[in-house]
């Protein structure tokens, strides 16, 4: 699913990217929602899952019901953004749940207003926060292989090529109410945030994400990224999607030891005036 070039927010970056792979169906959908305010970005993608008959709709319904949050109530995302980001997650939950007994999806979702992410997550669908070539972080998989990964049974590498890769313990849709994990971080210039199905991340490594996206750019990069995830999963690669936004000059907050240099002078500069 795309986004139209006004969907985006100025100081943003973007790139995405959708590949169909080996499935039959894209279960996938993406999207980028630019409220009336300009200083506000909300990302969103969503992975039907596969094994349910209707996981293109329960992905479709999460991309839509955000669509309708940010039309209808756009101001407690700046108001409230943890709270909205929690509403907005119930409301697609209940929203699959009345168009069909089978619809599952995951999400991942990245509220970006001025130097601050807000991010909120069900499912295996993942947001990473890079920095300078660096993970800061990434969000943890509501997965059996993640659960195995904490207990140190296997090693972060090996999770894509688990055979309990696929088996989620949360989604949206059924019966149990979701429990998303959520947070927020600071962003500076230059950073880079990637939404991405397991499609894409049980193939392309982070420093590949990074590279290619510093290299290229965001929007060159997710195409080739896509594109690779799919030709390295071969005739039984899953849906492969992703979302790249690197925050431009004037996007973000400025480094932490510049806060203290200007802090710094800020006092001395009320002493003297004093």
């Amino acid at each position: 699913m795309s986004a139209r070039e006004s969907d985006l927010a100025s100081g943003w970056e973007r790139g995405a990217a959708s590949q169909l792979g080996g499935r039959k169906e894209q279960q996938d959908r993406w999207s980028l929602f630019s409220p009336p305010r300009p200083d506000g970005l909300l990302a969103v993608l969503a992975d039907g899952m596969g094994g349910h008959l209707d996981g293109a709709l329960g992905a479709q319904t999460v991309a839509d019901v955000a669509r309708r949050f940010v039309r209808d109530a756009a101001e407690a995302l700046y108001a409230d953004p943890a709270g909205a980001l929690d509403q907005l997650c119930r409301q697609m939950h209940d929203a699959i749940n009345a168009q069909s007994e089978t619809a599952r999806s995951t999400v991942v979702m990245a509220w970006l207003d001025r130097d601050r992410a807000h991010w909120l997550n069900v499912g295996d669908s993942r947001l990473y926060h890079f920095r300078e070539g660096q993970r800061l972080m990434r969000t943890r998989d509501h997965s059996a292989v993640q659960l195995l990964m904490d207990l140190g049974e296997i090693s972060e590498s090996d999770m894509a090529n688990h055979p309990a890769q696929n088996r989620l313990y949360r989604c949206l849709g059924g019966a149990e109410i979701p429990k998303p994990d959520a947070g927020q971080f600071a962003i500076q210039d230059g950073d880079l945030l990637v939404l991405c199905s397991d499609g894409v991340w049980e193939h392309v490594t982070e420093a590949e994400l990074w590279e290619t996206t510093l290299a290229h750019g965001p929007a060159t990069a997710a195409r080739a990224l896509a594109d690779e995830a799919v030709r390295r999963g071969g005739n039984v690669a899953d849906n492969a999607t992703l979302i790249l936004l690197r925050a431009s000059a004037g996007t973000a907050a400025p480094p932490r030891w510049l806060r203290r240099v200007s802090a710094g002078f800020a006092s001395l500069f009320h002493g003297e005036r004093q």
